[in-house]
């Protein structure tokens, strides 16, 4: 079933090829226990099958290279919070990452986006880890912004006053569990327009923000706590350019969920992506939704 209105997510896109990729950081998140080793050559085959999912369908995706010795670099959404040709470069709480955020201001700037950094903008210990805190609506009319675990609630304004946005249009939700340490890790914008989350990682009043921002009970669905666990929120949604329709690509998709979707007209797409998530992380982790920059399409560094 094609989408009559295509979702503006995920149009253009952003991933760091997985050369660098390890885990040998014990405290970054509650999943990343180094008790099994990262089998290398299969997370780069995990990696690559998602990429073709993603051209499969028609998205232009572009390509960042790690600096060397960056193994969570990977995860491109920690990048920055990208919106209208801005890029906001994320100030890591996890220290491990510091050094990427450099790399990826380069890679913005190269890219032709108006660039600003926390350590800028806002006041110090501002700690925003990127796209993986901000999750918008399929239109791009309201936003969620998430704090609690690895970004400080201090970096709401600064996102406002960068990006131009309207209070009313951004809702705050805390996030109460450290496994789900980052709002992509319990809540998914899907490309129809409804919201994919897990309420036991929220605290109760950030569970009627929710409510509030989606503006209708139909458009939430949620999901277990297995189901939360297993990274099913981690997704990604867009519409295909390919085929019109609205696409979910996931690492799991239990047979109740998949039920729920396909019965609402989403096509499922399950991705095995087990290396990725030894280090806490699966898809949406490795996405950044980058928009268009004004330039992109003139860089040298663009082609892929």
């Amino acid at each position: 079933m094609s989408v009559s209105c295509a979702a503006k997510i995920y149009r253009r896109i952003m991933m760091v090829r997985p050369s660098q990729f390890d885990v040998i950081h014990q405290n970054l998140n509650p999943h990343m226990s180094c008790i099994e080793p990262v089998d290398k050559a299969k997370a780069s085959f995990q990696w690559d099958r998602l990429q073709n999912v993603f051209k499969n369908h028609g998205l232009e995706t572009l390509t960042c290279d790690p600096i060397p010795g960056a193994v969570d670099m990977v995860f491109a959404a920690n990048s920055a919070i990208v919106l209208n040709n801005k890029a906001l470069i994320s100030n890591m709480a996890a220290e491990p990452r510091k050094p990427e955020e450099g790399a990826f201001e380069n890679w913005y700037r190269e890219m032709g986006f108006e660039v600003a950094t926390f350590n800028e903008i806002a006041k110090p210990y501002t700690f925003c880890e990127g796209n993986a805190e901000f999750s918008p609506m399929a239109d791009l009319s309201r936003f969620f912004f998430g704090w609690g675990q690895r970004t400080a609630e201090s970096a709401y304004e600064p996102i406002l006053d960068f990006f131009s946005l309207k209070r009313e249009d951004v809702f705050k939700v805390r996030l109460i569990d450290e496994r789900f340490y980052h709002l992509d890790t319990c809540m998914a914008p899907l490309a129809m327009g409804h919201i994919l989350y897990y309420p036991g990682a929220f605290e109760e009043t950030s569970r009627k923000t929710i409510f509030e921002g989606v503006g209708s009970s139909d458009k939430l669905i949620e999901v277990t706590e297995d189901e939360a666990m297993a990274f099913t929120c981690n997704c990604v949604s867009f519409t295909s350019p390919t085929s019109g329709q609205a696409v979910v690509v996931s690492p799991s998709f239990s047979p109740r969920l998949r039920s729920i979707l396909e019965s609402l007209g989403y096509v499922c797409e399950h991705v095995e992506f087990d290396q990725f998530l030894l280090s806490g992380g699966a898809v949406r982790c490795t996405v950044a939704d980058i928009g268009q920059s004004r330039d992109i399409g003139q860089t040298r560094s663009a082609t892929n």
